[in-house]
């Protein structure tokens, strides 16, 4: 008898601790990176207990998805600095060569080969 409460009670206990709660799977980076609400779920926990975030999966994994967007970001921010930079100096470019165009046009052309080598009057030929 005592055997049978004894199996019994490890049926029992065996039973309890399997109905307990599951343990849920931690977030990839990825998962997180996709859902940006989870994200700001996951960070605003791990903000109210840093010290049991530090070695948490989901907050480990959560700044590994901030550091790639954010990565992302950058990498987004400087091609379209590049273009910028690109459409600023061509445009640069553009303006000095119609001002040294419109330059070129208030001076006049210069033909060294039609014009005079002197301004001056010549000097009346020696007399012998």
């Amino acid at each position: 008898m005592r055997i049978l409460l004894l199996a019994a009670a490890a049926c029992a206990a065996a039973a309890l601790t399997g109905c307990g709660s599951p343990k849920v799977a931690p977030h990839t980076a990825s998962e997180l990176e996709a859902d940006p609400s989870l994200l700001q779920g996951i960070l605003a926990r791990c903000a109210e207990n840093k010290r049991a975030a530090e070695n948490d999966a989901d907050c480990v994994n959560a700044r590994l998805a901030v550091a790639r967007l954010a990565a992302a970001e950058e990498s987004r921010h400087t091609s379209e600095r590049g273009a910028q930079f690109e459409r600023e100096r061509e445009q640069r470019r553009d303006r000095e060569e119609r001002s040294r165009k419109a330059a070129e046009g208030t001076q006049g052309s210069f033909d060294p080969y039609s014009s005079p080598v002197s301004t001056e009057t010549p000097a009346d030929p020696p007399k012998r």
